[in-house]
């Protein structure tokens, strides 16, 4: 569908409401935008690799990327802080380098454990793998997005948190809506806040609760999970100073937000890419059947620096500053402005990657910038890392994969997220 079909279907369906026609129409041009950024971003690289206009400057050099992502200081997340501020409370990916940062960082990585790395693997493994035997043998198709990564990343992530939804459909659809506000509403569009903050509102509460069975269960020496939740709160047990319920439900929030609609965009675009591309896909699979679920895992990665959940990070400038001070590409840019820095075009840039045009799954983990860079490089990176191969291996350890016939064969979207993409196992 072309850009002018998309509008024209987008004011077909929304027309007589203004508020749903602008997030409509914001959700085609990011549509589009994405489907067009690598060949957008390679003439950007060539001819003008840094471009400013307005309050809005535009990086897609690596070297460039990296430097607006690597300075905290000049570089901010205050374009996400009052945001998760209203919905979650303080949380680290909406602080800069302070010490509230450091201190909350510090006290999450002593409940998320490394340790705990081949165990949340093997839970979704475990979980995704009866998933596919199900419809396999029911349908011989799946949808990789609804009956598939939503259900595995959903239970996966309540289970070790500690602090499940009411169901599964009201916990998705609350993590989606949050995570819209907070990373993809740049517009800043009003349905998108409102809804936001009406299913935050819903989830804090549900927290409280939570937090307050389990701290009453250690309170009567009952014996509860080692999961996240538990950890947090034995850190208030052995006086961890400033962190208390509030701030572990900032963090739970803020940390599932950042997870399951990550997971889930980026397994269904994983797929779409691979069935895009028949070796890769045949030798994936390969090395599922074998159990090599760090070799699927390279292909996932490398499937995703082609198609990745988001192509840009944004940051915003509180004092004039240069990027790229002293090379023909210097640009100063005013206090006030935000800065896109194109993580998507970062990994293509020929002057840092090697090869960037074609698939490789021997680069080095320095390549990709699926989680970022920097101080703000995503909290989660690590146990995505366990959980996307592990999904993979699921799906692609048995017979060969097709796509399903007609639009179900194609990647969906409802507003920003894929909603559906089923394929066919082969005899």
């Amino acid at each position: 569908m072309g850009l002018d079909d998309a509008i024209r279907t987008a004011l077909d369906r929304l027309s007589g409401d203004k508020d749903r026609l602008q997030v409509g129409l914001a959700d085609v041009f990011g549509r589009v935008a994405d489907s067009s950024a690598l060949k957008t971003f390679a003439l950007m690289r060539r001819h003008r690799p840094i471009v400013s206009a307005g309050s809005t400057t535009i990086v897609t050099r690596n070297e460039d990327v990296k430097e607006v992502l690597g300075d905290p200081a000049r570089f901010t997340v205050d374009l996400y802080g009052p945001k998760m501020v209203a919905i979650t409370g303080p949380f680290i990916l909406g602080v800069d380098d302070t010490p509230l940062y450091r201190h909350d960082h510090a006290a999450m990585d002593r409940a998320v454990l490394r340790e705990d790395l081949p165990m949340i693997g093997d839970r979704m493994y475990e979980l995704a793998r009866a998933l596919v035997a199900e419809r396999r043998d029911d349908d011989g198709e799946i949808d990789v997005v609804s009956q598939l990564a939503d259900p595995a990343v959903d239970r996966t992530i309540g289970e070790y948190f500690g602090t499940p939804g009411p169901d599964r459909a009201t916990h998705l659809r609350w993590a989606r809506n949050v995570f819209q506000e907070l990373f993809i509403n740049v517009g800043n569009l009003a349905p998108v806040r409102e809804r936001a903050l009406a299913d935050a509102a819903r989830w804090r509460p549900h927290l409280d609760r939570q937090i307050a069975v389990r701290k009453a269960q250690l309170k009567a020496g009952e014996d509860v999970p080692d999961d996240v939740l538990t950890r947090l709160l034995r850190l208030q047990s052995e006086d961890e100073p400033n962190f208390h319920d509030i701030a572990i439900r900032h963090n739970i929030l803020g940390n599932i937000t950042g997870w399951i609609p990550t997971i889930s965009n980026a397994f269904a675009r994983v797929v779409e890419e691979l069935l895009g591309r028949d070796d890769e896909l045949e030798r994936a699979q390969q090395a599922a059947r074998a159990g090599d679920r760090e070799l699927v895992g390279r292909y996932a990665f490398e499937a995703s620096r082609f198609r990745p959940q988001n192509f840009a990070l944004l940051r915003y400038v509180p004092q004039d500053t240069t990027i790229a001070a002293g090379s023909d590409r210097e640009t100063t840019v005013k206090a006030g402005s935000t800065v896109f820095a194109a993580t998507l075009s970062a990994m293509h840039d020929e002057r840092a990657i090697e090869a960037p045009g074609e698939f490789r799954v021997d680069r080095p983990w320095s390549d990709y910038m699926l989680f970022g860079h920097g101080l703000h490089t995503c909290y989660g990176e690590h146990i995505v890392r366990a959980q996307l191969p592990a999904l993979a291996t699921a799906l692609l350890e048995g017979p060969r994969l097709q796509r399903a016939q007609g639009d179900p064969g194609k990647l969906r979207f409802a507003g920003p997220y894929p909603s559906g993409l089923t394929v066919r196992f082969g005899a």
